[in-house]
């Protein structure tokens, strides 16, 4: 693995992403609530439960970084354009910008607990399965993927392209079906619910195989999704909008502010107490105290937030 080393100006090492299960990712602590926010001109901010910003760091470099993931005690990967790709497996003491095969920009990613990590964005679609020591690329340079998910306890890996291509991952990528104007994808641990979002919502109860449109308005446009650990799920997206999706597919729709939501997530309650994060355009976060029913404003964060994550047990 070719790495350029750096340290935080803040260590992470207190606040650590954590995960259910084992693993290589090392390094103290963990718990707590707080989220990383990822975002514009290199931002890297930890908020923690109350919505206070706790602290950021000076990467040293210009980046626009869109997405962030977790995995075991101590580990997490970042995203962002030209090929950026920073990684820690000490809970974030250090840092490593990591050399991979590409620079296109990345614009998602997401990891499992016990199998690959995935990293994608503008033609291209990589796949570690040692922790970053070797990438295949899987991408045909090309299409632009935006959106993925990868169940933590099953087989399902899920991404959207640009143009609503829907797109699995089985040690190969193949396009399975197109859904028109669906522009974030989330699956359940077990891998067989799976919800996407964008202009609309559909829902499959078989890992994808099958989906089923939801009771929504088309005209409001959602950019992230995630599902929770009962099987519901928030979206956020234009204007402010905030839906809540039970697993049986029924939508209530409240609005928070005016600035278009880029990003959400929520922890399951039996781990941080349903502590959620949401926030897009302005910085301005949001915080929830009951898995994502009910918000209230948090730190304002002064850049475009593209990405959050989590810390505790079923985050991302």
């Amino acid at each position: 693995m070719n790495k350029l080393a750096f340290v935080c100006v803040a260590s992470l090492a207190a606040v650590g992403c954590k995960k259910s299960g084992g693993g290589t990712g090392g390094g103290g602590g963990g718990g707590g609530g707080g989220g990383w926010f990822t975002g514009s001109s290199s931002m890297m901010t930890f908020v923690n439960p109350k919505g206070a910003v706790d602290h950021g760091y000076q990467l040293g470099f210009s980046a626009e970084l869109r997405g962030i993931a977790c995995r075991y005690s101590g580990e997490a990967w970042v995203v962002g354009n030209a090929g950026t790709l920073l990684y820690t497996n000490d809970a974030g003491a250090t840092w490593t910008r990591e050399s991979i095969p590409t620079t296109a920009d990345l614009r998602t990613l997401a990891t499992q607990d016990f199998g690959p990590v995935f990293v994608a964005g503008n033609g291209t679609f990589l796949v570690t399965k040692d922790t970053g020591k070797t990438w295949t690329e899987l991408g045909d340079g090309v299409t632009a993927f935006r959106s993925m998910a990868a169940a933590q306890d099953g087989q399902t890996v899920l991404a959207l392209s640009e143009d609503g291509g829907l797109w699995s991952y089985d040690g190969a990528l193949h396009r399975t079906t197109t859904l028109a104007g669906m522009r974030a994808i989330s699956v359940s641990a077990d891998g067989q619910l799976a919800i996407a979002a964008g202009n609309g919502m559909m829902l499959s109860h078989d890992g994808g195989a099958t989906w089923a449109a939801l009771a929504v308005d088309p005209s409001i446009a959602f950019d992230d999704v995630r599902i929770s650990v009962d099987g519901d799920a928030v979206a956020v997206g234009a204007g402010g909008a905030i839906a809540n999706v039970t697993d049986t597919g029924a939508v209530s729709i409240q609005h928070i502010g005016t600035a278009d939501l880029h990003t959400v997530h929520v922890a399951d309650a039996d781990s941080t107490d349903g502590v959620g994060f949401a926030a897009g355009e302005g910085g301005q976060v949001l915080v929830s105290h009951d898995g994502g029913h009910t918000w209230a404003l948090g730190a304002n964060l002064g850049q475009t937030v593209w990405g959050v994550d989590q810390i505790g047990d079923g985050h991302r």
